[in-house]
């Protein structure tokens, strides 16, 4: 008997792809790799030599953006899609939850002065406008004696 001969009512029996197990994987290299660039970033600004102060280009703060995003979506994905896996094991479980906690901490980590826009803290304005008293002991050109 051929293939072709078997009834209609015969189903074959299709496998299916694993979804939530293929997110997962691409999902922890899409944050590997994130990491790898915000920790690549992080040492262009701050590996400097011979004694020179590091200067924050505003292409590092660019890229800080852009790859603190990436990691924390594709850590967001990857546990989503984890939990969301009815097959989940605790050993996979318990790596999603390190690999969450170790990726959000090199976000922070590697996080570039000027990335985040945060308001001015305001002044606040006492009355009080003296010039600063430098007499060298002579208090008669100091205001209050």
């Amino acid at each position: 008997m051929l293939d072709s001969d078997r009834p209609a009512s015969a189903r074959q029996r299709i496998t299916r792809l694993p979804w939530f197990l293929l997110i997962t994987a691409l999902a922890f290299v899409a944050a590997v790799l994130a990491i790898g660039k915000l920790a690549a970033n992080w040492l262009d600004v701050y590996l400097v030599f011979f004694g020179d102060q590091p200067q924050v280009e505003q292409s590092n703060i660019v890229s800080y953006r852009v790859w603190a995003a990436i990691a924390l979506a594709a850590l967001l994905c990857g546990a989503v899609s984890h939990i969301l896996n009815s097959n989940r094991r605790m050993p996979g479980t318990l790596w999603q939850v390190l690999l969450v906690l170790v990726g959000t901490a090199i976000v922070l980590l590697c996080y570039i002065p000027g990335a985040v826009d945060l308001p001015a803290p305001k002044q606040e304005e006492d009355g009080y406008r003296a010039p600063p008293c430098y007499s060298g002991g002579d208090n008669d050109e100091c205001v209050g004696g």
